[in-house]
């Protein structure tokens, strides 16, 4: 039978212990450097945005969606040139008919 204060023991439970204590502080290191880097990002990005908006560069007020987004343009490959529309022959329109007169009212010795 072993005793309660036998060393090796106690030894044992001292660095069990400060195992713990090390995966803890690694776990909360962790979260807070998580967390900065998250408030970090998250401000940063908003900087832009204000900054966008103050200068009066915001793309949801643009008065064409081509404005709005910018498109790169391919320099290796110029656009082919818009061919020619031929015109078709469209005979004219009828004329519309006019409309009818509305009838008058009916009366009877009820109304």
């Amino acid at each position: 039978m072993r005793r309660m204060d036998d060393p090796n023991r106690l030894e044992a439970k001292g660095l069990a212990r400060a195992k713990i204590r090390a995966k803890r502080r690694r776990v909360q290191t962790i979260r807070r450097r998580t967390l900065r880097g998250s408030l970090a990002l998250f401000a940063a990005v908003w900087a832009i945005v204000f900054a966008q908006l103050v200068s009066g560069n915001d793309p949801a007020l643009s008065k064409s969606f081509r404005h709005a987004v910018h498109r790169p343009v391919a320099a290796a490959e110029p656009e082919p040139a818009p061919e020619p529309e031929e015109e078709e022959f469209a005979p004219e329109a009828e004329p519309e008919p006019a409309p009818e007169p509305e009838p008058e009212p009916i009366v009877t010795s009820a109304s």
